[in-house]
């Protein structure tokens, strides 16, 4: 998969090797075009980090091939989506560990509406930033599915543009001190996106035949899910 690469030594090897499955090391020089020494030091750095692996074939002298760890390709891959997306990668990130957080706060908000405490109003602030988060992380996944797949496409973007609403409607509530009519908005929020799983694996089925793993893999990380814990 093409796309622009990022200026970061490191993360231009790592991408480099992903998108091309393996590459010699004088393979990775002639398409970095970084000197032999840079990629020497930054290829031995990632072998130590566990991001990249290596074997060595062929006669002496023996060649070394690279591939990613699977921890290398948990990262590359949010790279290439950060990058196809036009996201920073930082973003996606902080975007999918709150998301990743949305369906345990179903969990709380129960125990919220029970307890009085002076905390109250940080835990709805939180539970709506999850809200906030899930709507931005489904809006960049959108932005990196291909016009082939314009339905899926549109769908998720409206799902976007609905938790984007609640999140609005949640902080409008808050600037009012209105707690419970947060809370409210929150739940709302959570139930209605129940809903849109087949949406989700609709568009993951057509991204994986497509192979689009990355994509398909963050969006299986968004999708609703029925419980998470923290």
């Amino acid at each position: 998969m093409e796309g622009k690469i990022p200026k970061e030594v490191s993360a231009t090897i790592l991408l480099t090797v992903y998108r091309s499955g393996e590459l010699t090391m004088t393979e990775l020089h002639e398409k970095t075009k970084f000197s032999t020494i840079t990629v020497l030091n930054h290829v031995n750095a990632l072998l130590a980090a566990g991001l990249l692996e290596e074997e060595r074939v062929g006669n002496f002298p023996k060649k070394r091939v690279l591939k990613t760890s699977q921890e290398g390709k948990r990262i590359a891959s949010l790279l290439n989506l950060a990058d196809l997306s036009g996201h920073g990668s930082g973003d996606l990130i902080e975007m999918g560990a709150k998301a990743g957080r949305v369906a345990a706060y179903q969990e709380g908000i129960a125990s919220l509406r029970r307890a009085k405490a002076t905390k109250e109003w940080l835990v709805a602030e939180l539970f709506l930033k999850g809200i906030g988060g899930l709507a931005g992380g489904i809006a960049a996944a959108a932005k990196g599915i291909p016009d082939a797949l314009s339905v899926e496409r549109d769908a998720l973007k409206e799902w976007a543009k609905r938790l984007e609403a609640h999140y609005a409607e949640g902080q409008r509530r808050l600037g009012t001190e209105d707690l419970n009519g947060c809370i409210s908005i929150v739940s709302k929020a959570l139930a209605e996106f129940a809903g849109a799983s087949k949406v989700f694996s609709d568009a993951i089925q057509k991204l994986k035949e497509m192979k689009l793993e990355e994509l398909a893999n963050y969006l299986e990380f968004l999708a609703p899910k029925q419980t998470q814990k923290e």
